[in-house]
């Protein structure tokens, strides 16, 4: 590394952080508030009655949600390879960016299920040009010992949730403009972050993830995304024939990209491991990654409840009145938002203050896991305390929200810090992606519990994931010091 880029990564002009990274935090701000606005909406508009929805059923729209969750996750594992090999994280995050910025405008124009379609492609394929480009960027203006490195993630996952503030907004233009008015204001946020981000490109950067970390020769890139595109094409028609024509279902399709997205992030740590190229030590730090691994799957199933059965029991169940106000269902989704601004930036003090004396990296990713399985024992709780039609208390579910954001404080900055630290040098956009596809492992084991999701046996559903959820929080606390001495977080890397 030049001179000029050492000096880039020195800089504490952003929160003591370098300006390059105040860029990130813009742009996760952007994609975060264009994402969250489009989440909190998406379910109702997909099960809404024609003209001002697509007449789903609640099922099939609950099941095409955590799919649209799964296959994201999935598409960015080949956009973290061509990261990693072929374009580097600046343009891999461009390019993924404007694809995201599209299919926002597909859906903010009036073009019924085909426009969904369309919309959900580009939101898809966007991640197979950038994985986690932007987190794998963000890491390379630290070293291993720089203390500034839990700050930095914690800091974007704070800005992130700034972003996340968004349902609340699209919820209320959903009400009085319609679901394609909200679908507009996503583009509009999502082009902004773009706009941003070109500005600052180069003085901001200078050559810090210009390059690919591990490129193929020139023909090899070439060959791979024509073939890339050949299969994007044909998978599109394939489907697209299937669907019309009665073949295949929403539930069986969901069914199965599911099942397939468990197994995936598997296989591809085992390849990563067995890799030439993946050093000794670094396989044992592969190793003990995979418990904070499963941690965050668990807590991801719960979340993507949050957006599927939840948004659907949020305006059937929940009396929705706050301080006299009677809030939209998709609004009740900005909740976590402000829990999580407030409740990461007390942790981001804290973790600051404590430096070397913060617990492991793997404590905090333990500890969090305990809460998010709380959470979905007090939604159990609910179905107690109000049987039958009884409507449920809006303050129950800022509990819930607040329970669960603590413990997301605690483990998604978390996550991407240790991974960091754990990733092969050869792979580090590619290991980002294999951390973030516990989100998919996640949202796929939510689609297949969805199918013994019955009205009625709503307690026995959310005790057993609450227990289930807890138990690995303790396992993963318990061994927390030698998972993180394995993975080289000692206490000067975490400071």
């Amino acid at each position: 590394m030049n001179e000029h880029d050492e000096a880039l990564r020195k800089q504490t002009a952003f929160l003591g952080q370098p300006k390059g990274v105040g860029t990130l935090s813009f742009m996760q701000l952007c994609n975060s508030f264009a994402s969250y606005a489009m989440s909190a909406v998406l379910i109702y508009y997909l099960y809404a009655n024609a003209p001002e929805g697509l007449g789903f059923s609640k099922a099939n729209a609950a099941q095409l949600i955590s799919l649209y969750s799964t296959v994201v996750v999935l598409t960015g594992i080949v956009g973290s390879f061509v990261c990693d090999r072929i374009l580097g994280c600046r343009k891999s995050l461009f390019i993924s960016r404007s694809l995201s910025f599209i299919g926002y405008v597909c859906l903010a124009l009036p073009l019924g299920v085909p426009g969904y379609g369309i919309a959900m492609g580009c939101l898809a394929i966007g991640p197979m040009f950038g994985g986690r480009c932007l987190d794998a960027l963000l890491g390379k203006f630290y070293d291993e010992s720089d203390g500034r490195r839990d700050s930095a993630y914690t800091i974007s996952y704070v800005i992130s949730n700034i972003g996340a503030a968004a349902p609340v907004l699209s919820g209320i233009i959903a009400a009085a403009l319609g679901y394609h008015v909200a679908f507009a204001a996503c583009a509009v946020l999502a082009f902004l972050g773009i706009v941003v981000y070109a500005v600052t490109y180069k003085p901001f950067f200078g050559n810090i993830g210009i390059e690919p970390d591990d490129p193929l020769p020139d023909d090899k890139k070439r060959s791979f995304i024509t073939k890339m595109i050949i299969v994007l094409v044909i998978c599109a028609v394939v489907l697209a024939t299937l669907f019309a024509t009665g073949t295949l279902s929403i539930s069986v399709f969901s069914n199965v990209i599911s099942t397939v997205s468990i197994i995936i992030p598997i296989v591809y740590l085992v390849v990563i491991y067995k890799s030439k190229k993946t050093e000794p030590h670094e396989k044992k730090k592969i190793l003990c990654l995979v418990p904070p691994f499963i941690c965050n799957a668990v807590t991801l199933l719960i979340w993507t409840q949050t957006i599927s059965i939840l948004a659907i029991f949020y305006e059937e169940k929940v009396n929705r009145v706050l301080f006299g106000i009677e809030v939209p269902a998709a609004s009740m989704q900005t909740i976590p938002a402000v829990f999580a601004v407030i409740i990461g930036s007390i942790l981001t003090a804290v973790w600051t203050k404590l430096g070397k004396k913060q617990p492991y990296g793997t404590t905090k990713m333990g500890i969090g896991t305990i809460f998010w399985g709380l959470g979905a024992l007090i939604i159990a709780l609910l179905y107690v305390i109000y049987p039958g039609d009884a409507k449920v208390s809006a303050w129950w579910i800022v509990l819930f929200y607040a329970i669960l954001m603590l413990g997301e404080g605690f483990t998604c900055p978390i996550g991407y810090s240790i991974t960091a630290v754990a990733a092969p040098k050869a792979f580090m956009t590619q290991m980002m992606t294999i951390w973030s596809m516990s989100q998919s492992t996640g949202a796929a084991l939510n689609t297949l519990l969805t199918n013994f999701y019955k009205e009625g046996s709503e307690i026995p559903f959310f005790v057993a994931i609450g227990l289930g959820v807890c138990a690995v929080g303790v396992v993963v606390a318990i061994f927390s010091k030698k998972l993180a001495v394995g993975m080289g977080l000692d206490k000067n890397a975490e400071a």
